[in-house]
């Protein structure tokens, strides 16, 4: 996104652009998990498929841009017409009213919340103009999305409404902040899935010492369970790890890697010359931390979060890929659900 005229990119073995099959494979997953494990939940059929046609949209606005040319050509699309990226963010609210009214949970403050959670950071990333340097506005908008995440204060949706697998804000987080990266153009974000071996021997490496300290010393953890106790089948470890990936680890390295730990590495930059990465490093290491310690947060404790913040940090830093970082946070997630089994 860095070269507005060069719109070429690599493709696959098939002659497909990168990444793109990747990103079609993990929506269907994500999309045939969902479906499996909502359709076993007993509900309405108009909850039932209002569900289903939520969670596919956010999925496909989760997946597809980790293909770089999809990205790109997105990124062009709503910098060069602002009309089509006032529809895109209008999805995020639209498709939770429709969602809420059909599971009846809709209410004028879970509306005013939905509006409130894509209005705020687009305002903040918007003022920005066309500038490809994060501004304080840029970090204010990212501040908001944590707060309003790890303090709990949106409206408690889940898909489906019974059973639920993933809060709907939970997962709209990341449409929303790769409309906001694409429309600002923001350079080197790192959101693809297409991932060298170096790269993911890097992230299972950080992200299983992380672990393994989480769980030498999970005695000091503090924080709700992640799964339910009983023995897991197979089924219920496919979307254990489903769930810890895209439902826990991707969000929260989007909004901590993605977007604040890239925005401070950029802004210091000028300051603090090769110093500025480890700086961004520790202050985002310490924000993870920080969520732990937060009274009603739903983050496990400050020690995994500490420990993820650490390890995902390092691999974004060797690999400058949020999906990358994402596999070791996932790897925490997934040890700490062995803990509630």
């Amino acid at each position: 996104m860095s070269r507005e005229q060069d719109h070429s990119h690599p493709t696959d073995v098939f002659g497909l652009p990168e990444g793109l099959l990747a990103a079609l494979i993990g929506a269907l997953l994500l999309i045939g998990s969902f479906a499996l494990h909502s359709f076993a939940t007993p509900m309405p059929p108009a909850e039932r498929w209002a569900g289903l046609t939520s969670f596919t949209v956010l999925a496909l606005g989760m997946t597809l841009p980790g293909c770089a040319a999809l990205y790109d050509g997105l990124g062009r699309v709503v910098r060069r017409d602002r009309r089509a990226l006032v529809a895109l963010l209008a999805l995020i609210p639209a498709l939770y009213g429709a969602y809420a009214f059909a599971v009846r949970e809709l209410t004028a403050t879970g509306l005013l919340a939905a509006l409130l959670f894509t209005a705020v950071p687009a305002l903040a990333f918007g003022l920005g103009g066309t500038r490809r340097e994060p501004t304080l506005l840029d970090g204010v908008g990212l501040t908001y999305l944590a707060l309003s995440l790890w303090l709990q204060l949106l409206p408690p949706l889940t898909l489906p409404q019974q059973g639920g697998l993933v809060g709907f804000f939970q997962l709209a987080v990341v449409p929303l902040l790769l409309l906001l990266f694409a429309a600002r153009g923001w350079p080197g974000l790192g959101y693809t899935w297409h991932l060298s071996g170096r790269e993911l021997r890097d992230a299972l490496i950080a992200g299983g010492l992380a672990t393994a300290l989480v769980l030498l010393v999970a005695p000091l953890l503090r924080g709700p369970p992640l799964f339910s106790g009983r023995l897991p089948g197979a089924g219920d470890v496919v979307l254990a790890i489903l769930r810890s990936y895209f439902f826990v680890a991707l969000p929260m390295e989007l909004l901590l890697r993605g977007g604040l730990q890239h925005g401070l590495t950029r802004a210091l930059a000028a300051r603090a010359g090769t110093r500025a990465p480890w700086i961004a490093l520790g202050i985002t290491s310490l924000i993870a931390v920080l969520a732990g310690l937060t009274p009603g947060s739903a983050a496990p404790g400050p020690l995994a979060t500490g420990s993820a913040g650490l390890a995902a940090g390092w691999v974004y830093l060797r690999t400058g890929k949020v999906s990358a970082a994402a596999v070791s946070s996932a790897l925490i997630v997934l040890g700490l659900s062995l803990l509630a089994w």
